[in-house]
């Protein structure tokens, strides 16, 4: 049992990390769209995806 909690927690700590990761990508995103710096890209259409897929779920 206690196997089965460590190994679930491990699974969440990298979920979370990689959330975190894609947390800051977006908001280096937003920023050079702000500013001017990058005035569209696909990666924009990519980034928001996942975004409007959990909208639209709820």
């Amino acid at each position: 049992m206690v196997y089965y909690y460590n190994k679930l927690k491990r699974i969440i700590s990298y979920l979370n990390f990689l959330f975190g990761i894609y947390l800051w990508i977006l908001i280096i995103y937003a920023f050079f769209r702000y500013t001017g710096l990058i005035k569209s890209s696909p990666l924009g259409k990519l980034l928001l995806s996942p975004i409007k897929y959990i909208i639209e779920i709820f």
